[in-house]
């Protein structure tokens, strides 16, 4: 197996192991296990476990965040309305069903109060993209207006994505159902766009 692969199976391994354990809870130890690698491969491939998991960290945040933006690149200016439809609906889908990657990319502001962590700086230029994405269609004058919408729609699918569970009891019915979080974007839409 090339040295690619290896390192592959390793970050597919932890972000399984992360997502079934939490950060905290994931070991080189279960990682190495779940990627069928010793825990020396491990070290050889990222150095420290640390260092593997900012590049776990980073390449999710990438998939949730800029590699989705850029599967709608057409749609982005052909129907704005549209792409920030599907865009929301794969966001949401990807937050409930990883809930603890979720938390894990903010573990380090929750608990030390650092906002300077690679994830919120990831975090906030992904608004900045989707602002100049779809600022023309939301239904506000002012641009510190268009802002905060943008940061009350993303923390409408971050809380979910943390915790989908929490409001089970008061909505009736899941959150990873899949034609409940269309009609929560559906909605969300509905709310802040022309």
């Amino acid at each position: 197996m090339s040295s690619n692969n290896v390192k592959q199976k390793i970050i597919e391994a932890a972000i399984q192991c992360i997502e079934a354990e939490g950060l905290q809870g994931a070991t080189i130890r279960k990682i190495a296990q779940l990627a069928e690698v010793n825990v020396a491969a491990i070290n050889y491939h990222f150095g420290s476990k640390k260092q593997l998991f900012n590049i776990v960290l980073n390449s999710t945040l990438n998939e949730s965040f800029v590699n989705n933006i850029q599967d709608y690149e057409d749609l982005w200016i052909s129907d704005t309305k549209k792409a920030l439809q599907f865009f929301l609906e794969d966001t949401v889908q990807g937050a409930i069903n990883y809930p603890n990657l979720t938390k894990a990319h903010l573990m380090e502001s929750f608990i030390k109060g650092d906002f300077n962590t690679d994830s919120v700086i990831k975090i906030n230029d992904f608004l900045t993209d989707l602002h100049n994405l779809i600022q023309k269609i939301l239904p506000f004058e002012y641009e510190i207006e268009r802002k905060l919408a943008i940061i009350q729609l993303f923390s409408s699918f971050l809380m979910i994505g943390m915790m989908p569970n929490i409001y089970q009891r008061f909505l009736g019915t899941e959150m990873k159902n899949v034609e409940i979080q269309k009609k929560f974007v559906e909605v969300l839409i509905k709310n802040y766009i022309n």
